[in-house]
C-alpha cells in the first residue's frame, strides 16, 4: 500500500512538471536604438518585467528601471513578441529582461545604424543593442 502511495505522488509530481512548460521566444522585431535617444547619446540599461499569457503574447509589460527615454522604445519592443509553448499549456509566467544600450565605433564608415545581439539559451535574458558613435555625414555631388 505504502508502494502504491509513493507512485501516485510520483506520478503527480511529474505531471505537474509537465504542465509548467518554459514559454521560448517564437518572434521579435529587430530592436534597434530609438533615433532620439541615440542622438541625445542617451545610453544604458533598461530592466522590464513582462508577464506571458497562454497564447504567447505578452502583457503587463513594465519598465522597472533605467533611464527614462529608453524606457518607453523597450517596452514597445517587448510587447510585440511573440512566445510559444511546448507543449501547449494553459500556463501565464511572469519574466524579466535586461536591455543593455550602448555606442560604439564601427570598423569602417559604411556600419551599420546598430548591431544587436541575443543572449540566452531558452529565456531570453539580456539583449544588448548597439549605436554608432559618431554620425558619417558624406557631402551631395
Amino acid at each position: 500500500m505504502l508502494r502504491i502511495a509513493l507512485f501516485a505522488v510520483l506520478f503527480l509530481s511529474i505531471g505537474s512538471l509537465a504542465a509548467n512548460p518554459e514559454p521560448y521566444l517564437q518572434s521579435a522585431p529587430m530592436p534597434f536604438y530609438p533615433p532620439l535617444c541615440r542622438q541625445a547619446r542617451i545610453q544604458g540599461q533598461v530592466i522590464v518585467n513582462y508577464s506571458i499569457n497562454e497564447d504567447g503574447d505578452t502583457y503587463d509589460v513594465e519598465a522597472v528601471d533605467g533611464p527614462k527615454m529608453l524606457q518607453q522604445a523597450t517596452v514597445d519592443e517587448v510587447r510585440r513578441w511573440k512566445f510559444a509553448w511546448r507543449p501547449a499549456c494553459k500556463c501565464h509566467v511572469k519574466r524579466h529582461i535586461t536591455f543593455v544600450y550602448s555606442f560604439g565605433d564601427w570598423v569602417d564608415e559604411n556600419g551599420p545604424n546598430s548591431i544587436v545581439k541575443w543572449f540566452g539559451i531558452g529565456p531570453v535574458e539580456r539583449v544588448e543593442v548597439q549605436g554608432e558613435l559618431t554620425s558619417v555625414q558624406t557631402s551631395g555631388q
